[in-house]
């Protein structure tokens, strides 16, 4: 039995370390804007709703920080309008001097559980006497509570552009599946949006 629950406990340990990798596609980017790394960027987050869109705008701009390059949150020069015009993006963009704006749109999330039902199991102490009489033991029913796994999903496609120019630089889609809760998920896709924004060689330390 000990066997066995380290088997499922090493089993669980697996799958979710297979579940928090970060799936990332790069559609687009300007061979150009190499040579150019950006040095302050306006962090603009959309989502359908306010909160997530603020939630967004701040984790890229905390793990922007994390690796010292300097970043704006969307909110704190747009306010928490539901709508954002590219009038108002490029205006906020001038007034906070960043040279380049990154647009996070989460395009797709997911949230599924499963329950998972309990087990029954009989302990039995025997009170002494004949060993084979089944008179003589008292018997427990041990129940376990039933648990609930929980799975989220978020797609986020970011672009990055050139605030001098207004032109798109950059364009990548994450997708992360984990057993975890939605903000966890979308902590660990805002990690690999900086990340990859460094391994591009788009940011540079302050």
């Amino acid at each position: 039995m000990r066997i066995l629950r380290l088997v499922q406990v090493f089993c669980l340990m697996f799958l979710a370390a297979c579940g928090a990798q970060v799936e990332v596609i790069k559609l687009y980017e300007d061979p150009s804007a190499q040579a150019a790394p950006y040095e302050r960027l306006l962090v603009i987050g959309i989502a359908s709703d306010l909160d997530r869109r603020r939630s967004i705008e701040d984790l890229i701009y905390e793990q922007l920080r994390v690796d010292d390059v300097d970043a704006i949150r969307g909110y704190s020069v747009l306010g928490r309008s539901p709508h954002l015009d590219q009038e108002a993006i490029d205006a906020a963009a001038e007034s906070s001097a960043a040279d380049g704006i990154l647009i996070s749109h989460i395009v797709a999330t997911s949230t599924t559980a499963q329950i998972q039902e309990g087990r029954v199991d009989l302990k039995s102490k025997c009170r002494g006497g004949n060993a084979i009489e089944i008179f003589l033991y008292d018997h427990d029913m041990l129940r376990e509570p039933d648990s609930v796994s929980v799975a989220s999903e978020v797609a986020i496609v970011t672009n990055l552009y050139d605030a001098s120019s207004g032109s798109r630089v950059w364009t990548i889609q994450t997708t992360c599946l984990d057993k975890a809760s939605l903000d966890d998920v979308l902590h660990r896709s805002t990690g690999a949006i900086v990340r990859e924004l460094r391994l591009s060689g788009l940011v540079q330390e302050t």
